[in-house]
Order: structure tokens, then sequence, then C-alpha cells
């Protein structure tokens, strides 16, 4: 089903479109930023007819901080440094009992064997998912939206 929306805007599409399938869970700031791409698109193209704005929303996540540290698990590793870097420096919060085994043990053992060791540690501070997230969103050029989510763009 191709819909011609080049005309309008995020409230009008929503209005039209919010409860489809593909659309529904998305936040009003996420379906801006989708169409924007369609837009770009649109603008890119000699073929208007061709583009459908559903490909975009079907390949499109919009995913928590917790959630793309959870999709993207096997990749945390690769950036052990960075992650018990931020620990040392608090940016990550642990509890004090748990600083003081990471203190005690830091020095003998690998970043990645520290993020191993103290990982189910570090899952329970928030920060832990909000650091992690953005480095991974850097990553993968991932937009953070205000709402604190993460978009996801994956058809154009």
């Amino acid at each position: 089903m191709t819909t011609g929306i080049s005309e309008l805007n995020t409230q009008d599409f929503i209005a039209g479109f919010g409860q489809h399938e593909l659309v529904k869970d998305f936040s009003v700031e996420a379906i801006n930023a989708i169409l924007s791409q369609y837009k770009r698109v649109q603008s890119e193209s000699n073929d208007l007819a061709s583009i459908a704005w559903e490909p975009l929303f079907n390949d499109a996540l919009e995913w928590d901080a917790s959630g793309v540290v959870y999709e993207l698990s096997s990749e945390v590793k690769e950036h052990a440094a960075e992650i018990i870097a931020m620990v040392r420096t608090a940016d990550i919060g642990i509890s004090a009992d748990t600083k003081e085994n990471f203190d005690g043990l830091e020095y003998d053992l690998s970043d990645e064997e520290l993020l191993q060791l103290f990982r189910s540690e570090l899952i329970k501070s928030p920060d832990y998912f909000n650091e992690v997230a953005a480095i991974l969103a850097r990553k993968h050029n991932f937009t953070k939206l205000d709402n604190g989510k993460y978009l996801i763009l994956g058809a154009y």
C-alpha cells in the first residue's frame, strides 16, 4: 500500500496512520524523525510513486537504553576499556562494597575480565545502561531522541 504523504505533517500522519501496526509503537518524536527520512528519500528520487512509507517504519526501531544494551550485548565486551574507565571515574556508579572489590582487583585483571566479573553489579546501575547505550549508539549511528530512547533507522 503506497500512500502519498508528501504534504502530511507528523500530526496528520499520526491521525491517519497512528494505529497502523507498523506505526503504533513509535513515539511522536520517532515518527517525526522517520517521516523526515521519508521526505529526504522523496527529494532524492525521480519516481515519487515508488516510495512507500511502510518500509521505513518496518525497518525502524525505538529502543530505550537497556534495550540497546540487551540487543547489542555481544558487542559490549569490545568496549570494555571505555566502560571500565567510566567505573573508575564514577560515571557509572557502583555500590561501596562493589567499589571496594573492584579496587582490590583492578590491577590484577584486564578490563574485559573486570567487565565480565562485575557485570551483575554493573547492570544494577542505571548509569551502566545509559553510558553503554550511548557508546553503542555512537558506533551504530543511532539517533538519541529527546525522550531518552534511541531511534534505529534501517530502510534507506
